[in-house]
């Protein structure tokens, strides 16, 4: 009994101050998978952009590392600043889905984020590279689930 209410008391500030946190990845058919991680220090964004640079087996991602140049909150906005330098060279369907794992893991995780924008360098662009018009924000009523799941 003593040893059981060591453990418990052990474990109750890791219970208490490590937040899970779902990211979604693709499967082979490029459809999304969710994946829980813990995480239990400040700075959650930077963390979930590393995690998403590094698929789980069994699944891909389309977000590169260092992609995350900066981000804050403007009541209930976010905005990320991403390095175009580690854009270069992407396709339509890499930019596309790029868009779709980071915003569907923003709005997931940050259930006050109304919309997300993007700028790339510290500067507004009309498009992300080539193909994703990223002048206006996009909003969580469209974004919060996979606008590009299609029929199963």
């Amino acid at each position: 009994m003593r040893r059981q209410l060591l453990i418990f008391l052990v474990l109750l500030p890791v219970v208490i101050f490590c937040r899970n946190y779902v990211l979604f990845y693709l499967d082979q058919k490029l459809l999304p998978v969710s994946v829980t991680v813990s995480y239990d220090k400040d700075d959650a964004l930077n963390f979930l952009f590393d995690k998403l640079a590094e698929p789980v087996p069994g699944t891909v991602s389309f977000v590169p590392r260092n992609l995350l140049r900066a981000y804050f909150f403007v009541e209930k906005a976010l905005v990320i600043d991403l390095r175009s330098t580690v854009l270069v060279g992407i396709d339509f369907q890499q930019e596309r889905y790029l868009i779709h794992q980071l915003l569907r893991t923003v709005f997931e995780n940050f259930k006050a984020i109304d919309s997300v924008y993007i700028t790339v360098d510290g500067k507004r662009k009309d498009k992300l590279v080539n193909y994703v018009d990223v002048r206006y924000g996009f909003p969580k009523q469209i974004w919060s689930s996979w606008p590009i799941e299609g029929e199963r």
